[in-house]
């Protein structure tokens, strides 16, 4: 039987830079998180947009939230020359829009539902889209871990489990680029359904 297990969301721009719009002189580009799929961001927010991290004690019949939102980075560059022709400008989202809404324990305590939920924007650039996701969990003290919702077709997604600090499973990755979504068109398309257990 599991103490605690860990669920963490995480949605993340794979690319190094990404460009958001052009017009007939300059481009403006933001800056992505330029990796792979991984468990191990915890504590560095330059790895994702967005980040909800749930923690499961059986023991004490408690759940901890903690969300976190990743630095915005906007770039102008010249369309002609490549020149960066202004400074960087960093924006900072607040984490409010990553929600926990509820928790709800078996009366045996032998599993908990947890609703979560996150809409956040590109605070550089109002208005923009939300990097949304909306999630019920079930968490299990045999350590499964169930998963039903859904987030948007851009950018990344990955969701892990860790029972008591042991090694990470993947409970769902995914990569907007193979099907062709990019910025502009995935943050409008709320289509990406999760359903499994692991």
């Amino acid at each position: 039987m599991a103490n605690i297990v860990e669920v963490r969301t995480t949605a993340f721009i794979p690319d190094a830079w990404i460009e958001f719009m052009r017009t007939t002189e300059v481009k403006i580009l933001y800056k992505g998180n330029n990796r792979g799929f991984t468990y191990y961001t915890e504590n560095n927010p330059e790895l994702w947009k967005l980040a909800q991290h749930l923690v499961v004690n059986f023991t004490e019949g408690s759940v901890k939230h903690f969300p976190g939102v990743g630095p915005t980075v906007e770039r102008t560059v010249d369309l002609d020359t490549g020149e960066i022709i202004r400074p960087d400008i960093t924006g900072q989202a607040s984490a409010d829009g990553i929600q926990m809404n509820y928790v709800a324990w078996a009366s045996d305590k032998s599993y908990v539902n947890i609703h979560v939920k996150a809409a956040v924007n590109i605070p550089t650039f109002n208005p923009s889209p939300n990097i949304d996701w909306e999630y019920d969990f079930w968490v299990y003290r045999d350590g499964r871990v169930r998963v039903l919702g859904k987030h948007d077709a851009y950018p990344a997604h990955e969701i892990y489990k860790r029972v008591d600090s042991g090694t990470p499973v993947t409970l769902h990755q995914y990569d907007p680029r193979p099907a062709g979504y990019s910025v502009y068109t995935g943050l409008i398309n709320f289509n990406q359904s999760v359903d499994l257990t692991k």
